[in-house]
């Protein structure tokens, strides 16, 4: 799952060392403080002080020096952007400076550091800390590989839904949707009342992409995504072409909002939340702008239809895990291990308090929380697999490819045929030099 990233219009770098004490202070300390070791260690981020994980993290980190070592400091490089930070990143890499801890999804990245001895076993780790089951299962899956192993540490527990305003349902006596078929046939009535059925980013390349992976999701899980980044799959077969003519009937029966190509994501969530459309795809990063409404009763979610008539093996809703940590093997020495350690114990705590987001540990959410995160963590807890986000899959050459695609195939610039064989055209040229096959 891709949690959306706020943006800024050029690069900048942010570079903190987050000290904590005076040289007053310091000339103070005596005792076991004094005698901690020294140890600097660097994030690299595309986080900020308007991100929850960095807001925590920060906390934590200050938390740590006050009450564990005060000789331990963290400098943090944050690059907002995510086309500049994965740049900055792949550079480190190259170099072989890769930064102590560091931002990453689980994609092939992540997959190439792992053959490469480079990250930290998280499965290890956290259970050497005697964590490992107090993570929500789904989250654990979605970051685990393949063969089930685990090198990335969940930064919070993201659904995703259909958010919707009651009343046009309502009105109009539609029932929420069980099924793909019922889903269109849904927005068929929407749009003959005169509302606009969906509201959708067209510039956000994740949110149409989200659309194409909907019924293979729910009849394969991942095994569909998997074969289909390196090519053993076809988009031109026949459940490939079930996903892309999917998108193209929404595009084609107008469901989507005028312009919706040439809107970003911001753009898109505000059409919905201003009432210009009904149905919304968007995930749990965004539930504090959705708690108001949903607690005066006007605003509802649903989570993915099944597909008529196929065995639907996969989770109704794509749970993510964010952007994950990964740290560097490396340089993982037992000091860094302890703050790591220290870390993993408070998080659950401070992800709600400083970052507002719902922990990726079980059962903490607080009760002071809002409705609205009560009732879905609620149902997120009853999901055990992980979602699928294609565009943290896919090679990214494909995936802009298919973000721009999908664009004109919702437009109905290209056929699902056309679509799908350019697709699978783009994997055979990207893949094996992304994927080593």
């Amino acid at each position: 799952m891709k949690k959306p990233l706020k943006m800024v219009p050029i690069l900048f770098i942010l570079m903190l060392i987050f000290t904590g004490c005076s040289s007053e202070t310091k000339s103070k300390q005596t005792g076991a403080g004094s005698k901690q070791p020294a140890k600097t260690i660097k994030l690299l981020t595309n986080g900020n002080n308007n991100n929850g994980d960095f807001r925590a993290l920060k906390a934590i980190y200050e938390q740590y020096r006050k009450e564990v070592n005060p000789n331990f400091k963290m400098e943090i490089e944050s690059i907002p952007n995510q086309s500049q930070y994965f740049q900055k990143l792949q550079t480190y890499i190259a170099s072989n400076q890769m930064p102590d801890l560091f931002k990453l999804p689980n994609g092939p990245l992540a997959e190439t550091l792992v053959k490469q001895g480079k990250l930290v076993d998280m499965k290890k780790t956290l259970t050497d800390f005697g964590k490992l089951d107090q993570f929500n299962k789904s989250v654990i899956d979605f970051l685990s590989f393949e063969d089930g192993s685990l090198y990335l540490y969940p930064e919070g527990t993201f659904g995703e839904a259909f958010w919707y305003w009651k009343k046009p349902f309502e009105e109009n006596h539609i029932a929420i949707p069980k099924t793909y078929d019922e889903f269109i046939a849904a927005c068929e009535k929407l749009k003959q009342a005169g509302y606009t059925p969906i509201a959708v980013a067209g510039k956000e390349r994740w949110q149409l992409i989200r659309y194409l992976s909907f019924i293979p999701l729910r009849l394969t899980h991942t095994d569909f995504i998997n074969q289909l980044k390196t090519g053993d799959e076809k988009l031109s077969g026949d459940l490939g072409m079930q996903a892309v003519n999917f998108l193209y009937t929404l595009g084609k029966k107008g469901f989507f909002q005028k312009g919706f190509s040439n809107m970003d994501y911001t753009q898109g969530l505000n059409y919905f939340l201003g009432g210009k459309a009904v149905i919304h795809y968007n995930g749990s990063w965004e539930l504090d702008k959705l708690k108001t409404e949903y607690e005066k009763g006007n605003i509802g979610y649903f989570f993915d239809p099944d597909v008529a008539g196929g065995k639907n093996i996969g989770p109704h809703t794509s749970i993510t895990s964010g952007l994950a940590y990964a740290l560097n093997k490396q340089k993982f020495d037992k000091t860094t291990k302890d703050f790591f350690k220290y870390v993993v114990d408070h998080w659950g705590q401070y992800i709600y308090e400083k970052g507002g987001e719902m922990s990726p540990m079980k059962g903490d959410i607080p009760e002071e929380a809002p409705k609205l995160m009560k009732d879905f963590s609620s149902d997120l807890a009853k999901v055990t697999q992980g979602g699928v986000s294609w565009d943290d899959k896919l090679d990214p050459a494909t995936t802009e490819a298919m973000g721009t695609a999908a664009n004109e195939l919702a437009l109905g610039m290209i056929t699902p045929k056309a679509f799908a064989k350019r697709m699978d055209e783009a994997i055979k040229e990207n893949a094996p030099k992304f994927f080593g096959k």
